[in-house]
């Protein structure tokens, strides 16, 4: 009973397979797009933004370091929170570290949002298409049992058809999963390149803490 049921399922084909694949094929590409969007629109500069920074805390401008870290992207998202606490005194290295540790743990939520669904995506297109593949064979073998002994001999067209279009969703799910898997590689990686540069100007922001300790009578720009 159970068996004729899943068979009357298998039997609708693998339309339906490929109009899901479709589907995910758009959401992948909204995904992908958001990312680039975000990505692009909070480009780090960092060749520009170390020295500004460095320069600014060494000498006491607590003014020039906050314009320094004051646009949106993932570094200076991470960085500001120190910097403000050395513009109010701060001398407990670890102090401005966790703060920076904070926003950091904040960034990185905020850029790998949405990855998930992606790499999701990515993983189980191509056994999606398999399915509809599975389903398409189903067919074309349930068109064979109705047919004669002599029918099934030769290369029946309607046959042929239905093992064709069974390939096809195979097909479309690989399509669908190669540029989701790229997209999300790529998106991994800037996330741990803009890591590594987070982690090393917070070095040199911690590292002279006591050095970039900014007091009242400091000179201010």
């Amino acid at each position: 009973m159970l068996t004729e049921k899943l068979l009357d399922f298998a039997l609708i084909g693998a339309e339906w397979v490929l109009w899901l694949l479709v589907a995910l094929s758009v959401l992948s590409i909204y995904l992908l797009l958001d990312r680039v969007i975000l990505f692009a629109r909070t480009r780090e500069r960092i060749a520009e933004l170390e020295p500004a920074l460095v320069g600014a805390l060494e000498r006491c401008d607590t003014q020039q370091a906050a314009r320094a870290v004051a646009r949106d992207s993932f570094v200076s998202n991470v960085l500001r929170p120190g910097v403000e606490l050395i513009a109010q005194g701060q001398t407990e290295p670890g102090a401005v570290e966790q703060a920076m540790l904070g926003a950091m743990a904040r960034e990185r939520a905020r850029y790998e949002a949405r990855l998930t669904p992606l790499a999701t995506i990515g993983n189980n297109a191509p056994f999606i298409g398999l399915f509809g593949t599975v389903l398409g064979i189903i067919q074309a073998f349930h068109q064979m049992g109705k047919l004669g002994a002599d029918q099934v001999g030769g290369a029946n067209p309607m046959i042929m058809s239905a093992i064709g279009e069974a390939l096809v969703a195979t097909g479309v799910g690989i399509l669908v999963a190669i540029p989701a898997v790229a997209a999300f590689n790529w998106a991994k990686a800037s996330i741990a390149s803009r890591v590594k540069n987070a982690e090393a100007l917070m070095r040199a922001v911690v590292s002279g803490v006591g050095r970039f300790t900014c007091h009242e009578s400091s000179p201010k720009g």
